[in-house]
């Protein structure tokens, strides 16, 4: 759960009333500029994209479901181990449950899938109990039983082990706390083995989205829930001297699901993977109540080598204090450490998902 419409989960599982204060100041949630495009748009050509050799992070999350079930169906893309953060929306072991149970319905390859730590690298933040019960229990989504098991290793062996055997080709997308990256990190030197990161989190320019979520403190406006969690472990992956892009809440505010996409996910037909999608849609209102964005399968879609948008270069540091403006994520003085998603085609996305994910 990744922005300001996460209350309306609440809204859905306990009736709650209460608005998100923090909120966008990008577009409306209803629509977008670029989706008013898409009746023209959607007869262009989907663009391809080069092969990719992925290691996904995930916390279980309903956008991380279907950020994998993307990934799945994309033809260019390899999935070489999925990781669980512990830390995220999802507990642990439970979230690994889910991920196989996932990939058995997607018919995926056999994939590596480990379990990584439950507290974070500093500090005592979480998500909210209500986010983490709606993610052990995938949503809803209807998931077969599997003989698949999990790996030997834990999170942060199994990213260092494929990284360290990457050369240089392996890339990393994280979509919940960066906790398993950082552990992964500490002991070890992985530039050489990893291409680049790719991390759905961080608000740079736009409000976060913590205020107004309940169990999550109610001051704190500027940061976005996965750098939130585990500000330590975001910094320590910005100062890893590697190819960092961040899609943040910057992107995402501009790709919001709006009923014209939901509908043309539920009419679309064919594909185990949009199957997935639809199911969230029509068991979870709050996805397609016009406040809810697929921020991870934005991040999925530009780890996948997609042009989604552009993505500008800067300094980034991350607040680690605990206070109103923990986990803030902020532009500085100094050499560019990362670049982060600054504009957001819609429509060419929402195009992408579709085709891909209905495998036509």
């Amino acid at each position: 759960m990744r922005a300001s419409g996460v209350v309306l989960l609440i809204v859905a599982l306990v009736g709650a009333c209460q608005t998100p204060s923090a909120t966008s100041n990008e577009t409306p949630t209803g629509t977008s500029p670029a989706s008013t495009a898409n009746a023209s748009r959607s007869s262009e050509a989907i663009p391809s994209a080069a092969p990719v050799r992925l290691l996904v992070d995930t916390d279980g999350a309903p956008d991380d479901l279907v950020a994998i079930s993307f990934l799945v169906a994309a033809p260019n893309v390899s999935i070489a181990a999925t990781t669980v953060s512990g830390t995220g929306e999802v507990h642990c072991p439970r979230g690994v449950d889910v991920i196989l149970g996932l990939l058995e319905r997607l018919d995926a390859p056999q994939i590596p899938v480990a379990c990584g730590d439950d507290r974070p690298i500093a500090l005592d933040h979480a998500f909210p109990d209500l986010f983490r019960s709606n993610a052990d229990a995938a949503a809803g989504l209807d998931l077969p039983p599997t003989s698949r098991t999990r790996a030997g290793a834990d999170a942060a062996d199994l990213i260092a082990s494929i990284s360290l055997a990457g050369d240089g080709r392996i890339r990393i997308l994280t979509l919940g706390p960066l906790t398993n990256l950082a552990q992964a990190l500490r002991e070890r030197s992985l530039s050489e083995g990893i291409e680049a990161i790719y991390v759905m989190g961080g608000a740079v320019d736009v409000p976060g989205n913590i205020a107004g979520s309940p169990g999550g403190p109610q001051d704190n406006t500027t940061a976005e829930w996965n750098v939130y969690v585990d500000p330590a472990a975001m910094a320590a992956v910005l100062d890893a001297g590697m190819t960092v892009r961040l899609v943040s809440l910057d992107g995402t505010n501009q790709v919001p699901v709006t009923s014209s996409f939901a509908q043309r996910v539920t009419s679309a037909g064919g594909g185990p993977a949009l199957a997935v999608l639809a199911e969230l849609f029509q068991k979870n209102d709050y996805m397609t109540s016009g406040s809810y964005y697929l921020w991870d399968t934005v991040a999925a879609v530009a780890a996948a080598g997609y042009p989604i948008g552009e993505f500008t270069d800067a300094h980034l540091s991350v607040d680690l204090t605990d206070g109103p403006t923990s986990g803030a994520t902020r532009r500085g003085e100094g050499a560019a450490n990362a670049a982060y998603l600054t504009r957001a085609d819609a429509s060419l996305i929402e195009g992408l998902i579709v085709s891909i994910m209905s495998g036509s």
